[in-house]
């Protein structure tokens, strides 16, 4: 068989655009192949300890990742319900906000009661005086 036309054939489908979006492995896949993989390697002929050792590296390093995203995700939980419950204890209170002007530039200082907290896409809005939502960011002044 010509190996020149095997190569061509080869480096035209790879240059070739994949429709199909590639799955990533993740951490219970990647270890059942590791497992496969020493399980029916050669004993005569064992797997080279340097492709060993970076496999298990990679394997320490996507436990490491998983474990630092979970704990990302528990801490924006935690984050959040503080945020909730300080933004709760405003409901009462007189703040002080930067208003708008016709231009929606910045106005004069506005001042009124918050009456309620609503919660839009993972944000929070103070709702001042029953009808004004404003973001905690504007607040310049609590009284």
């Amino acid at each position: 068989m010509d190996l020149s036309a095997l190569n061509n054939a080869t480096l035209a489908s790879s240059s070739a655009p994949k429709a199909a979006p590639q799955k990533t492995v993740g951490k219970d896949e990647f270890l059942r192949l590791f497992v496969t993989q020493l399980k029916f390697q050669d004993p005569l002929s064992p797997m080279d300890s340097t492709g060993f050792t970076t496999q298990l590296a990679q394997f320490s390093s996507l436990e490491q990742l998983t474990n630092l995203n979970d704990g990302m995700k528990s801490l924006l939980l935690s984050q959040n319900s503080l945020q909730n419950a300080l933004s709760a204890s405003l409901i009462g209170k007189q703040v002080g906000f930067q208003g708008k002007d016709a231009s929606g530039g910045a106005g004069a200082m506005q001042y009124g009661t918050v009456t309620g907290i609503t919660f839009d896409a993972d944000k929070t809005w103070f709702v001042v005086d029953g009808a004004t939502k404003i973001a905690p960011g504007v607040i310049k002044e609590i009284r």
